[in-house]
């Protein structure tokens, strides 16, 4: 499966940020004002204002057919994936 073009020249910055976040607990005032700024970088702002971020490790959406929210957990799943690649292909762990 090919990346999505989202992911093609992510910044480094992102990245970094991205690696950074994965390593901290998810209810934390840094992880939150950190997974907003990384919403920032990638134009997710609307699906991180659903409760949507690329570094949720939940295995589905939790919200059901119907809701944007749950198109908006498909979306950043997406670009989750994409980063998870760019990370293994950089030599990086997540």
């Amino acid at each position: 499966m090919r990346p999505p073009e989202r992911s093609v020249g992510v910044a480094p910055e992102a990245l970094a940020l991205f690696v950074e976040l994965e390593g901290m607990d998810q209810h934390s005032e840094e992880f939150k004002q950190g997974s907003h700024e990384l919403a920032r970088m990638l134009g997710l702002v609307e699906e991180w204002w659903t409760c949507n971020h690329v570094n949720d490790r939940s295995e589905g959406p939790c919200h059901p057919p119907g809701y944007v929210a749950r198109d908006d957990w498909y979306r950043c799943r997406e670009v989750r994936e994409a980063l998870l690649q760019v990370v293994e292909a950089r030599g990086h762990s997540a």
